[in-house]
């Protein structure tokens, strides 16, 4: 009786990691080239006669995208944290060095600037352990995510409040970037970035002090 009992059980999670293997696979397969998404997306509209098809593997993608990425199965995903993205790599990996700070007015009347966390002023221990926050920033600067910066800001200023003990009264978030050239073109790097103060922040005191206790 346990023998079968076991085997039952082992039979369950080899369906369980079989399906996770799936699942995780066609999630990771990239989207296709945003010309080729309206065959996806909008599969019967009248613009499909006017644009141009997908060839050969792009078919996969855009079923992929169709019928695996846009069905019920990607709540086991997103719900569980399985998600998986390697756009990183493919098809276009980011060209743009960003990095964020943030100056700070105290009630004291001084200013000072924090910043953000950045991998390449890090040990290699620390960027193991710190990732994250880059991970987090390349998404939390954007424009479409502007309903971050708020929190973020707040954040920022906590972080000043416990390291310094004197209260913000005002914080500016501030987007430093430049383009990295193709590596042919490697000379044509600029130097220095470009500096936009993209958002300013009353910081809420109560909630700051409530949360440094």
């Amino acid at each position: 009786m346990e023998e079968s009992a076991g085997g039952g059980v082992k039979w369950w999670i080899k369906v369980l990691v079989l399906f996770h293997m799936f699942a995780i696979t066609f999630w990771s397969l990239p989207d296709p080239p945003d010309r080729l998404k309206i065959w996806s997306d909008n599969p019967d509209s009248s613009l499909l006669a006017k644009a141009r098809p997908p060839s050969g593997t792009q078919w996969v993608l855009v079923k992929n995208r169709q019928w695996f990425k846009r069905s019920n199965l990607h709540y086991y995903l997103t719900s569980t944290g399985f998600w998986q993205y390697w756009d990183m790599f493919a098809p276009n990996p980011s060209n743009i060095d960003v990095w964020v700070d943030a100056e700070i007015d105290y009630e004291d009347g001084t200013s000072g600037i924090r910043r953000y966390p950045r991998m390449y002023d890090l040990s290699i221990p620390e960027k193991y352990l710190k990732e994250r926050y880059r991970k987090f920033l390349e998404r939390a600067h954007l424009e479409e995510n502007r309903w971050l910066w708020p929190s973020f800001a707040q954040r920022m200023a906590l972080e000043a409040y416990e390291a310094t003990g004197k209260v913000p009264r005002e914080v500016r978030l501030r987007r430093h970037w430049r383009r990295i050239p193709d590596p042919s073109r490697r000379a044509e790097m600029q130097e220095d970035y470009n500096v936009y103060t993209y958002y300013t922040h009353i910081v809420d005191q109560p909630k700051l002090k409530e949360q440094a206790r």
